[in-house]
């Protein structure tokens, strides 16, 4: 199946067929011409929420029923922002996260909204949970306006997956619509705030804010590398849940920007990020047809 073949709206959910993992739909046409647009796309009801509440229970597992009861596993977990208390890596300690990040399906999606049905590989995952500041005022706050890096030739995927419900006022994720377009800003991952941001780049302001959004289990955001986007403070009562995971072109060229992550895996600059650790997840000519 082509991008071109990728199925209509039909206003109903579409469920996947024979990939690992059953409960992740297929990206319509519809979505993938809009996140080409825009630089991320809401993918409403994307996961089965059954299996999403089953990722939230190995969540709380791992971090404790209020997020905040894992400590920082020293020489693996990055440092904790004050944005979120955070578990680097659940795939590594958990076989249904595990299953996810491997599952063909996903990879699929990310492949057709990345625009090319080409294989995938899975990079890294992230369970980040921002805390009520009236319970933690050290990991609610608002995280700056940004770029996520990407130290290949490609534009990566990067999936936003609420386990729980979430609404604005727990911190959402937002968007400087279009913004993917003007290419790397300032230097990669740095939060500013949005008048800084202005400055830095003028032409921000011809990209308009998403809305606030509300999000219910299954209902997933997509968004691409250089997509400008940050959240609020969380002034709500209850830890706002978050997956994220992420995935780029499997023939993507490491560009030697400075990432232990991929250095100390013996990957040297204009090298394919050929490595067990960064894993295919999908192929089309093993795709068998899915969705």
């Amino acid at each position: 199946m082509s991008i071109q073949d990728a199925p209509e709206d039909t206003g109903t959910a579409q469920r996947s067929a024979g990939t690992d993992v059953p409960g992740i739909r297929q990206v319509t046409r519809a979505e993938i011409e809009k996140f080409w647009e825009n630089g991320w796309i809401r993918l409403p009801r994307l996961i089965d929420p059954d299996l999403i509440g089953s990722m939230l229970q190995r969540a709380q597992q791992l971090m404790g029923p209020e997020g905040d009861a894992n400590e920082e596993r020293k020489g693996f977990d990055f440092e904790t922002s004050p944005a979120s208390q955070s578990f680097r890596s659940p795939s590594e300690v958990d076989e249904l996260y595990e299953r996810v990040v491997l599952s063909k399906q996903l990879g699929r999606n990310a492949a057709l909204l990345l625009g090319r049905d080409h294989a995938q590989r899975f990079f890294d995952d992230i369970l980040l949970v921002k805390l009520p500041l009236s319970q933690r005022q050290d990991r609610g706050q608002a995280l700056g306006w940004h770029q996520d890096k990407n130290p290949t030739d490609r534009s990566w995927i990067y999936f936003w997956i609420p386990l729980d419900h979430v609404e604005p006022q727990q911190g959402a994720v937002r968007y400087l619509t279009g913004s993917h377009k003007l290419g790397p800003l300032w230097r990669g991952g740095a939060c500013v705030d949005l008048d800084e941001a202005y400055r830095l780049a003028p032409r921000l302001h011809s990209c308009e804010m998403s809305d606030e959004m509300s999000f219910e289990p299954g209902d997933v955001i997509a968004h691409c590398s250089w997509v400008v986007h940050g959240t609020d403070a969380n002034v709500g009562t209850r830890p706002r849940w978050v997956y994220r995971p992420s995935f780029f072109p499997a023939d993507a060229v490491y560009m030697g920007v400075p990432s232990p992550t991929i250095a100390e895996r013996g990957i040297k600059p204009f090298e394919i990020l050929d490595h067990a650790d960064f894993p295919i997840t999908y192929e089309p000519a093993a795709a068998g047809g899915a969705g």
